[in-house]
């Protein structure tokens, strides 16, 4: 269902107009069918824009995720890609290069602020036809702070006091303080309306975004999206319609994309990469292959609470002197990874290799083990092809040195529900964690993966440890800007060193983002570094000169 037509006004001109320079830079997303009802035109209609024509087809080797499509529960990687096309904040971060436009504001930020009025997007309206109002925006910030709704993202809105409506479309907010990534950080929140219950969102999304979520299959693992024909952002999309499929077998995915049946692959599998490199289509230039960095990772995350195995730092040290990386990295990845040398995200300005950087060593690790007295250890592993992968290479490293590893591999929200519920179903779990849709700032980092009691006190059960409250108090001097410059980065930096060292957590290796793109049906989409898929710049070659 469409929203009702609307006047148009200036304003609304105008944010269509910086829709289209923004597409160079940006993302996904609206408009329909064009409609022979001259007083309900869509967006792209009344502005002479492209109006989207065709279909896209994704192809996914990432599962679709069992935690529903709510912005305020939803953390598994490919349903949160989804959401990102489906809802908006006051501002959106592209996730493939972690830069901000403007979302339901009609403006960025100035990061110095304390106050902020936000004078909404005109015409913006949710997809069941309804306005954006401040009161949306208000009950939204509201919901996500509401500890009963489990915001997985609340840590990093530490800053946010409180908003009020100050005009009719303008809404304002104040803050304790200010915060550099302002921008960043009101992106998190997807406005929704006024009253609605978060949980009635895991199956009905209802958001602002250019795509609407048209069916979802569970059975056959597939999401079907229609673009919105009432979006006035700055990501509108170009296709009419959009599925993205979820395929298991790498021989189907290089198939599917060699055929032409689907115009998109991500991740593809990197045993394939270098068939496709080789083929006829990357030759002649119609099948597009990017090789991108990412900053995801396989984290391994251990059951701190006490009396289990991995509570005693040799046996987490054991562990990682365990994983033989070139191995795993050879067979599994066909070398698409790279190897980790910090907590912090590889190539990230200011930070060095931590003191501790583990490397295979098979006898210091039986040693450790030994010391540690134990023999054998639940490990669990969510269902990412990539994860489950380096969770069944690790289990015979493991067996190698001695421990015999009772693996469980469960869809990412369940596996983490486990970590949750039950403290002695799990000793050690691998969790693939994609930054990209919260930023990728030291403090982000930080704060998603230790100020947060998503991970730190509810799953991994580090209780009242020295570093924790270290990184907290950094985190918290940081804030009140009493830590600064250098000073803070040097912070920053101890703190990464002595994580290195004391494995709360760890990543085991850094991802890459390997996609192929069929030329021939997509143009101006660009490599990304993200491994949700984003229908980015994603035009059908026939409308890239009315695009220009």
């Amino acid at each position: 269902m469409t929203g009702p037509a609307r006047t148009t006004s200036r304003r609304a001109f105008l944010t269509a107009g910086a829709s289209l320079s923004a597409l160079a830079l940006a993302t996904t997303a609206a408009g329909c069918q064009s409609s022979p009802d001259a007083d309900h035109l869509s967006v792209a209609e009344q502005f002479n824009l492209p109006v989207p024509t065709g279909h896209l087809d994704v192809i996914l080797s990432a599962p679709l995720g069992s935690d529903g499509l709510s912005p305020f529960t939803t953390r598994s990687l490919q349903n949160t890609a989804a959401l990102w096309h489906v809802y908006e904040g006051l501002s959106i971060m592209d996730p493939t290069t972690g830069t901000t436009q403007p979302g339901l504001s009609q403006k960025l930020f100035n990061p110095a602020d304390a106050v902020i009025d936000v004078s909404l997007r005109d015409g913006a309206i949710f997809h069941d036809g309804m306005p954006v109002t401040p009161a949306d925006v208000i009950y939204s910030f509201e919901a996500a702070l509401d500890e009963k709704n489990k915001f997985p993202n609340r840590e990093l809105l530490d800053f946010f006091d409180h908003a009020v409506q100050v005009a009719d479309n303008i809404v304002q907010l104040r803050l304790k303080y200010s915060t550099p990534e302002i921008n960043e950080r009101l992106s998190l929140v997807k406005i929704i309306p006024e009253g609605t219950d978060p949980a009635s969102l895991l199956d009905h999304p209802n958001g602002t975004g250019p795509w609407r979520i048209k069916e979802r299959d569970a059975a056959s693992q597939t999401l079907a999206f229609e673009a919105f024909d009432q979006y006035s952002g700055v990501f509108p999309a170009l296709y009419e319609t959009m599925t993205w499929h979820v395929e298991h077998s790498e021989s189907a995915i290089v198939d599917a994309v060699m055929d032409g049946s689907m115009q998109v692959a991500l991740p593809v599998p990197p045993a394939k990469y270098r068939e496709l490199a080789k083929s006829s289509r990357a030759k002649n230039s119609t099948l597009h292959l990017g090789s991108q960095k990412s900053k995801a990772a396989v984290y391994a995350m251990f059951n701190h609470d006490e009396g289990r195995a991995f509570s005693t730092l040799e046996a987490r040290r054991g562990f990682m002197k365990a994983f033989d990386y070139q191995g795993c990295a050879k067979q599994v990845f066909a070398t698409y990874v790279d190897p980790v040398k910090s907590p912090m995200y590889p190539g990230t300005p200011g930070f060095n290799a931590s003191r501790s950087v583990y490397t295979y060593a098979p006898e210091e690790a039986r040693d450790l083990f030994a010391r540690a007295e134990i023999s054998t250890l639940r490990l669990l592993a969510s269902n990412e092809p990539w994860t489950r992968a380096v969770a069944e290479f690790l289990k015979s490293n493991l067996k190698e040195v001695g421990l015999e590893a009772e693996l469980e591999i469960l869809p990412w929200w369940d596996a983490v529900t486990r970590m949750e519920e039950d403290s002695d179903g799990w000793d050690a779990a691998l969790v693939c964690l994609d930054p990209a849709f919260t930023g990728f700032h030291p403090d982000t980092l930080l704060r998603s993966l230790y100020a947060s009691p998503f991970w730190a006190d509810s799953r991994l059960r580090l209780g009242e440890s020295e570093l924790l409250a270290d990184i907290r108090d950094v985190l918290d001097r940081s804030a009140r800007l009493d830590l600064m410059g250098e000073d803070l980065q040097r912070a920053w930096q101890k703190l990464m060193d002595r994580i290195a060292t004391e494995l709360p957590l760890y990543p085991l290796m850094w991802l890459r983002a390997l996609s192929a793109i069929d030329t021939s049906k997509v143009a101006d989409l660009p490599d990304t570094n993200a491994l949700g898929f984003i229908a980015a710049t994603a035009t059908p070659p026939s409308q890239m000169e009315k695009k220009r």
